[in-house]
């Protein structure tokens, strides 16, 4: 008799055991994936934050542009190589507006001037396009639902 109760007591301690393990696997898992997020979004964020400073001011700064770089600087880590490229895109354009606004500053009024202010427009113009966009770039990466 005190045999069987060994045995029982046993298995339940084993039993127990593993459900806390299990328990302990799904909670590491789902630390995972917040963890996982959040260095998703910081990336997002710092996305979000380079274009709304286009859109407010129609240019963007040596610093804010630096921000960006250090703030997409794990994307390659983080996300596929399409997403990675269309950051990399972003900052090309946002390179580019912040040269173009550095050239028109000096010439005087004439074709040049007219030319890069053209080209300022339309690099404004894609820029603040990306606003919208950003949310279905990055929306694969940032829904739990989806993360097994």
């Amino acid at each position: 008799m005190w045999l069987d109760y060994w045995k029982l007591t046993t298995f339940l301690i084993a039993a127990f055991a593993a459900y806390v393990a299990y328990r302990q696997h799904r909670l590491g898992k789902e630390k995972f994936k917040l963890d996982l997020f959040e260095k998703r979004y910081r990336v997002f964020a710092a996305t979000r934050l380079l274009l709304t400073h286009v859109l407010q001011n129609g240019n963007v700064t040596l610093p804010e542009l630096f921000e960006y770089r250090a703030g997409i600087g794990e994307a390659s880590f983080l996300f596929s190589s399409d997403l990675v490229e269309y950051l990399e895109e972003i900052y090309r354009h946002a390179l580019k507006l912040h040269t173009d606004h550095e050239s028109v500053a000096p010439l005087p009024r004439g074709d040049e001037r007219s030319r890069l202010a053209e080209e300022i427009c339309t690099g404004t113009g894609w820029l603040t396009d990306q606003l919208p966009e950003l949310k279905k770039r990055f929306a694969p990466y940032m829904a739990f639902n989806k993360w097994h």
